[in-house]
């Protein structure tokens, strides 16, 4: 009786831990966290300091401070390259960039130096933030830039942001998009999951744009990963629940 009791235990342990697995599999599948402790040159936390991370291409901007113990954390973070800057007063503002190519979460332990009295004027050339080490043809789209784009369809409106916003897509008069190569052979991948359903009708089951966080639309000749598909592909990555509570 004691035997079946464990192993029906060991069962139950195993089901649960499936769970937890698939679920940690399917969040996140193009995202990822940062996190990290600032602290000062004797190893003492630096609260309240400003900490920034942005992609200029895309339009991505977050803004969080450090807590009491000197933490911070920035959720979904979609693949790309990022700037960082940890700025607080009495100290020397710290920069560093970042490439995010993985699902696994950063962290960073950061030492601020403390700042001189004197007041210089610094010129750096920032054009190393604009530059990507992927060779694919893709326009990277982030949240920021959804409310600046005048869509011309509600029942369509990821058709209507993927054709504004993304170079080489022509639009019909119907909110519809036609890529490079065949426009029949789209295809979305949500999450790092590809969708079979039709998402470039009017009348389809598009993906609500409010659930969007950023996108990645690769045009003319996607990467293998994706399949045999000869024309768009758009990488949606979705918006976390910490994101839309500050909605």
């Amino acid at each position: 009786m004691f035997s079946s009791h464990k192993k029906l235990l060991y069962v139950y342990f195993v089901f649960l831990l499936a769970l937890v697995l698939n679920a940690n599999a399917q969040s996140g599948g193009s995202s990822t966290s940062l996190s990290g402790i600032v602290s000062d040159p004797t190893g003492a936390v630096v609260p309240n300091a400003a900490v920034q991370l942005q992609n200029p291409v895309s339009g991505f901007n977050r803004t969080t401070t450090t807590d009491s113990s000197g933490s911070f954390t920035i959720p979904n973070i979609p693949f790309n390259p990022y700037h960082l800057t940890i700025a607080k007063k009495g100290f020397a503002s710290y920069s560093q960039d970042i490439d995010v190519r993985s699902v696994v979460p950063l962290n960073l332990k950061i030492g601020l130096t403390v700042g001189g009295s004197s007041e210089t004027v610094t010129v750096e050339a920032a054009a190393e933030d604009l530059l990507e080490n992927t060779s694919t043809f893709h326009t990277d789209v982030d949240r920021g830039l959804f409310d600046k784009l005048p869509l011309e369809s509600q029942s369509s409106s990821v058709s209507s942001l993927v054709t504004l916003a993304t170079p080489g897509i022509a639009a019909d008069s119907n909110g519809l998009f036609h890529g490079l190569g065949d426009h029949a052979e789209n295809s979305f991948s949500v999450d790092g999951q590809p969708i079979t359903d039709q998402q470039s009708k009017v009348f389809s089951n598009q993906i609500p744009l409010d659930s969007i966080e950023s996108m990645e639309v690769i045009s003319g000749a996607p990467p293998a990963e994706f399949g045999e598909k000869a024309s768009v592909v758009i990488s949606v990555t979705t918006r976390s629940c910490h994101a839309c509570q500050g909605q």
